[in-house]
């Protein structure tokens, strides 16, 4: 463990809490946009390394670090009574004036970054079984936002239904087959179209991610936005890691497709059963990310 990181990762808390949640993690797509393009055009390997696993998910932009800062920050300043919505993370806190808002932002920017290096890496890295491996920003954001709920107050569970009906449940079944198949189809058309898989496979995943959480930036000026990052991601890296085992396209895109659409059916009742309140927020892409992401590599581990 660096300490220079360390204190990084109080910094990057702070800025997040400054900002808000969801622009720190906007920024997180930006850089992962930027690493993984960067990437695949061959970019020197230390400045792919920066990007990615320095700034996108690093001490800056991390979203267990800076993403999860915001949540905690919001939720502090809810329980102090300067807001009154503490779920609201597209809010910069910045502009209530209380530099003990922005402090808790940092304490948890430092937290997000001690539970990565010595409880999340160490189990769920690889280290451990190939079989055993998620997505670490991922299940610190969900876990990290329950232990927030408790720390802060409220109850855990929001709703009184497990999944939503009607037209809402259309739109999110439609949009999770739909979204998954446009990425299980790119990957699956650019192999049949000879494309070489080892120019983009091992960053597919992240220029996805990265394009979706860019897309946040709807959301933040106040449009309807789905946000789509957790189906997305976890599409990518059904149909690249099903590809490598079984050398079948159409396998891989029929994985993509089907593993993507089960992460937005997670996450929208993860939504309904205890993210509909107003104390903090828990985050259902992050639920449905780390969860998606331990099936894949205990079915395809990464090769």
């Amino acid at each position: 463990m660096s300490i220079y990181c360390l204190l990084a990762a109080f910094g990057g808390g702070v800025f997040a809490a400054a900002i808000g949640g969801l622009p720190a993690f906007i920024l997180t797509g930006v850089f992962s946009l930027l690493g993984a393009v960067a990437g695949m055009v061959g970019a020197p390997a230390g400045a792919v390394d920066v990007l990615i696993n320095y700034m996108a998910f690093g001490p800056f932009f991390g979203p267990h670090i800076s993403f999860t800062a915001g949540v905690a920050a919001a939720a502090y300043a809810k329980k102090k009574g300067l807001i009154e919505n503490g779920a609201d993370i597209a809010r910069s806190l910045y502009g209530l004036g209380d530099p003990t808002t922005l402090a808790v932002g940092g304490c948890f920017g430092v937290i997000g970054f001690l539970v990565k290096q010595f409880i999340t890496a160490p189990l769920f890295g690889g280290g451990v079984s190939p079989r055993l491996v998620t997505d670490l920003p991922g299940i610190w954001v969900f876990v990290g936002g329950v232990l927030i709920r408790l720390i802060f107050g409220g109850k855990l569970r929001t709703g009184d239904k497990v999944i939503t009906s009607g037209g809402v449940l259309g739109n999110c079944i439609l949009i999770s087959v739909a979204y998954s198949l446009l990425v299980a189809g790119i990957y699956t058309g650019a192999i049949a179209a000879g494309v070489d898989v080892a120019a983009f496979g091992g960053l597919y995943h992240v220029l996805i991610f990265g394009t979706a959480a860019v897309m946040l930036v709807f959301a933040e000026i106040g449009q309807p936005t789905y946000g789509c990052h957790h189906i997305v991601i976890i599409a990518a890296e059904a149909t690249v890691q099903s590809y490598a085992h079984t050398n079948n396209l159409m396998t891989a895109l029929i994985v993509g497709v089907i593993f993507g659409t089960i992460a937005g059916l997670i996450c929208e009742a993860e939504g309904c059963l205890i993210n509909s309140g107003t104390d903090s927020h828990i985050d259902g892409p992050g639920c449905a990310i780390f969860i998606m992401t331990f099936v894949i590599n205990a079915i395809f581990p990464a090769i």
